[in-house]
């Protein structure tokens, strides 16, 4: 990561200047894909049904998880048709559905293993039920989320996490018409994926990009960085470009050694060194949801990697409810103000790369804990929000609209 931060730290000045390109016009893929989303997507992760505040804002679109369609017998899920109920819902008021297929362990848990060369032909049937069955409700699909990232990939390689999603994409591509098919990159996938889906891009409508930088690592420092990278994708891909999240967390500071040692104490040790010498009965004491994923996803690991994992990387935000020093990008301290400037200051600069079809900010609301490890005083995951937890407007609110306006 640090290697990757200091060659974006070199090429960035450069990068950032090639934000419009003369030959576009040639390029057909952006205007029809444009076409069919009604030109650029000013959307929003994971919204809560509050139209007056969403329109208001400008927001016409809502990224949104699909709900696995199938219940254990073959029949219909009611969760899933509690979601295509309120998503039908959001249309009706003006906001179109931007629909996230599940992830590998959905299909797996049904029975579907997408290592298993024999469920292809299931896994496609799935993907083109999602294709017609919520055709008039969902605009565009991303086919499942993140891959590359641990808690969402797993059991899969970064490889056959790649043949899932192309084969999604293989089925949908003949039958879209009006609605525009892709998938997404995060973290240190970004450098990788892309490459490994090269045979699958020619049934891509875009490619997307989730980015958070100064959020979840200490040396990526600036805004303009974002285009850096979106600008690599698009020159790796060809594609049109959706932002399919991006955002700056809200509120956020880092711990005092004597409030990390009453931590500490709390999991039963004395010292961070202690517990790296311990880490299993470490482990054991952690809250129940970060426990349950470190045991899932990383029980195959030395315990000197567990403890790195653990105390080395983001889990430590988690472990001691902090945002690090050096968290953040200059000039944007993770404070509510902070948080608005941001969106202030990003929005516009990224509006102008003329392959970029959409971007959707992460993401609506405040949430009452965070999803990783459970914690209500856990900054990671719980102040993302435009609105806060009682869904009452932040300066954040007021940048996008004011940004999503021009």
């Amino acid at each position: 990561m640090k290697l990757i931060a200091l060659l974006l730290t070199i090429i960035t000045p450069l990068l950032t200047m090639i934000t419009w390109n003369p030959l576009a016009f040639l390029d057909k893929e952006i205007p029809v894909a444009e076409e069919k989303v009604d030109g650029f997507m000013k959307g929003v992760c994971h919204a809560e049904p509050q139209y007056d505040l969403l329109n208001d804002a400008g927001i016409e679109w809502f990224r949104d998880d699909i709900p696995f369609p199938y219940n254990s017998d073959g029949t219909i899920s009611m969760s899933y048709l509690r979601w295509k109920k309120e998503a039908l819902e959001y249309v009706e008021n003006g906001i179109r559905i931007f629909g996230i297929t599940p992830y590998p362990d959905d299909y797996i848990e049904y029975g579907l293993d997408p290592r298993d060369p024999e469920n292809r032909d299931e896994i496609q049937a799935i993907a083109r039920f999602y294709m017609n069955d919520l055709r008039g409700i969902v605009g565009a699909f991303q086919i499942t989320n993140e891959m590359g990232i641990d808690r969402f990939t797993l059991p899969l390689t970064l490889d056959e996490a790649a043949d899932f999603i192309g084969m999604q994409l293989e089925a949908m591509y003949p039958i879209r018409e009006d609605i525009i098919i892709g998938y997404n990159l995060g973290g240190l996938s970004i450098a990788t994926l892309p490459f490994k889906m090269m045979e699958y891009h020619k049934y891509c409508d875009y490619v997307g990009v989730d980015m958070y930088m100064g959020c979840f690592e200490p040396v990526l420092k600036t805004p303009d960085q974002f285009i850096t990278i979106l600008n690599f994708v698009r020159k790796v891909t060809q594609k049109p470009i959706i932002l399919c999240e991006f955002g700056y967390i809200g509120l956020g500071e880092p711990k005092t050694d004597e409030e990390k040692a009453e931590i500490l104490k709390s999991y039963g040790f004395n010292s961070e060194k202690e517990a790296r010498q311990n880490i299993d009965e470490f482990i054991n004491n952690l809250p129940k949801d970060l426990k349950e994923e470190i045991i899932e996803d990383y029980s195959d690991r030395t315990p000197e990697e567990r403890a790195s994992l653990i105390f080395d990387g983001e889990y430590s935000n988690h472990i001691y409810t902090e945002l690090q020093e050096g968290f953040g990008l200059y000039k944007y301290p993770h404070t509510p103000e902070g948080q608005g400037e941001f969106f202030e200051y990003l929005i516009p600069k990224i509006r102008k790369l003329d392959y970029l079809i959409g971007c959707f900010v992460y993401c609506w609301q405040d949430s009452g804990d965070c999803y990783v490890c459970g914690q209500v005083e856990c900054p990671v995951e719980t102040k993302w929000g435009l609105v806060d937890y009682e869904g009452n407007p932040k300066p954040a609110y007021y940048a996008v609209k004011e940004a999503y306006a021009d």
